[in-house]
């Protein structure tokens, strides 16, 4: 059964006529009858009284009704993935960095709600590693990972440069010398988490022996340990700042080669691949990101 011959059964109960059906649909009466017909054969019944005006018959008044859904669904269908129409019922699955939930998302998701208020999303966080696979494998349609270059693979949009910065105690000395910093325990999320990345960086440039890290799953509790002397940690200054710890921890500036590390927005690499609610959102990060800190690449 195709859809076509309901869309000329549905125009020919409307107007009564094979052939005003015929010109308004742009075809010959032929053609309107051939579907009829077929229509007719394919469900054994007799769908239309040919009187003039043309009526349905007990069984085209129940397929009327089966028509006109069909045709409504149709045109949801082709309204959805022609990007014009947001589709409330399929949640936007959105990936995030713990640190970027934290600070930047919230802002991003106000100014979203109040562009498209009915806009579906969900969030998750993860570290950058599992995030990157996640999209790769088409479990989350987008996700904020952290990186000093673009990832390989995916669609990158550079959205946000972040400070990283060294933090440890009050009671720590002003200058860290590398004495101390041998003897202290680094607190971080798991494996795969940029960030600490950042840790190997700066052990590495400071030829300190690869460090004593404790895991953590919260950034709350990564700073709070951090303020009663439990170890060091590094963390983007933005987390720091708006932290209700920042008045309880030491912000130390650490070496420019690895001090600023980009957020970007990763997708599929194939834009014919995203959802459609993905371009909503695309479109609405564009317009929110100042020009001049947009970096579009392909990789």
């Amino acid at each position: 059964m195709q859809i076509k011959s309901l869309e000329i059964f549905a125009m020919v109960v409307k107007l009564g006529s094979f052939s005003d059906a015929a010109k308004v649909l742009h075809t010959v009466q032929s053609n309107v009858t051939s579907h009829i017909k077929k229509l007719e054969t394919e469900l054994n019944v007799e769908l239309l009284h040919r009187q003039n005006p043309i009526q349905p018959t007990r069984a085209g008044v129940q397929l009327h009704g089966y028509a006109e859904k069909m045709l409504r669904i149709q045109k949801e269908l082709l309204d959805t993935f022609s990007n014009t129409q947001l589709a409330a019922n399929f949640p936007l699955e959105i990936g995030s960095m713990e640190t970027t939930a934290a600070v930047r998302l919230p802002s991003l998701f106000r100014d979203l709600q109040q562009y498209i208020p009915d806009f579906p999303f969900a969030l998750s966080t993860a570290p950058s590693r599992e995030l990157i696979d996640l999209v790769k494998a088409s479990k989350l349609d987008c996700a904020f990972v952290a990186n000093h270059a673009p990832i390989e693979g995916v669609f990158n949009f550079h959205v946000w440069t972040e400070k990283l910065v060294f933090i440890t105690s009050k009671n720590s000395p002003q200058q860290l010398s590398n004495e101390y910093l041998a003897r202290k325990k680094f607190i971080a999320f798991k494996q795969g988490c940029s960030y600490r990345k950042a840790i190997d960086l700066f052990l590495s440039t400071h030829h300190l022996p690869a460090a004593n890290v404790i895991e953590m799953g919260s950034l709350d509790g990564i700073v709070s340990c951090v303020s009663l002397d439990v170890g060091v940690a590094i963390l983007p200054i933005s987390y720091i700042q708006q932290s209700h710890y920042a008045q309880s921890v030491m912000i130390h500036e650490i070496d420019a080669d690895f001090s600023e590390i980009n957020t970007y927005l990763i997708a599929d690499a194939a834009m014919s691949k995203w959802v459609t609610n993905m371009h909503h959102f695309f479109d609405h990060l564009q317009r929110t990101i100042p020009v001049e800190k947009t970096e579009e690449i392909l990789v």
